[in-house]
């Protein structure tokens, strides 16, 4: 049972792997992986207390699997747990540290919850184990560019964002903020420069069509700087447009 129950995970047949597992766990109680199972659909159905018990059913049963922590902090982080997330995630990061998924999500977990420092030194650690492996991920130096940004530690924060684009040159959000923190090294071309390249790879970001109007109003090219206001202004009216849609339909 505990097969067709993957294999309709997989089909993202979620209730009906909740229900198969269901009878899996009516036979017998001491499989981590039928309880993990569960806990990794009822994320998909928004069930989230079923998945929190399945999740700590799961650990019970296997204290050493690293993937049972990390989602039991995932799920915490995202219902913005991060007391409770903390914990798990670190276990996550003991059991398997060059897993690069739980250093993220510690280093995300930790700015939460203000401990900025440690959240520095556990994304380094995430972009060590990135620079030990082939296939390179520009989320590290993003997340950790991010907050140095935010600390005003723009040196820093420049260097990163330029390896992100340099790994992800399709990364709107890198983009957009090398421009940023070229402004705020007051490298006004090379910020007008980068918030290009933002709005030319995420066209649908808002921000960067807005600082790059500023920009562009800056250096006296009002038409440059209007169309990007007008763009600006159609997309924030698209997406109250869709907050309201939303609301009318709760």
């Amino acid at each position: 049972m505990l097969t067709e129950a993957k294999a309709l995970f997989a089909d993202q047949k979620f209730e009906q792997s909740l229900q198969t597992l269901g009878r899996c766990l009516a036979v017998r109680q001491d499989d981590p992986e039928a309880f993990k199972l569960v806990a990794l659909n009822a994320v998909r159905l928004n069930k989230t207390t079923t998945a929190e018990q399945a999740f700590k059913s799961a650990a019970r049963l296997a204290p050493g699997d690293y993937s049972i922590q990390f989602n039991m902090g995932a799920l915490y982080y995202t219902q913005s747990r991060f007391l409770e997330a903390e914990p798990s995630l670190e276990k996550a990061v003991a059991l398997k540290p060059d897993y690069m998924p739980a250093q993220l999500f510690l280093g995300l977990n930790l700015e939460e919850l203000g401990n900025e420092e440690k959240a520095i030194k556990t994304y380094r650690t995430a972009i060590a184990v990135d620079e030990a492996q082939s296939q390179k991920s520009e989320l590290p130096y993003l997340y950790l560019g991010r907050l140095l940004y935010r600390l005003d530690r723009l040196d820093e924060a420049t260097q990163l964002m330029r390896r992100a684009v340099d790994i992800q040159p399709n990364s709107g959000e890198a983009w957009l903020l090398l421009g940023k923190t070229y402004k705020g090294l007051g490298r006004e071309n090379d910020s007008i420069a980068a918030l290009e390249r933002a709005a030319a790879v995420d066209s649908m970001s808002p921000e960067a069509h807005y600082l790059l109007s500023r920009a562009y109003l800056a250096e006296h090219r009002e038409q440059d700087a209007q169309k990007e206001q007008a763009r600006f202004e159609a997309l924030r009216a698209s997406e109250s447009q869709k907050d309201d849609g939303r609301r009318k339909s709760q």
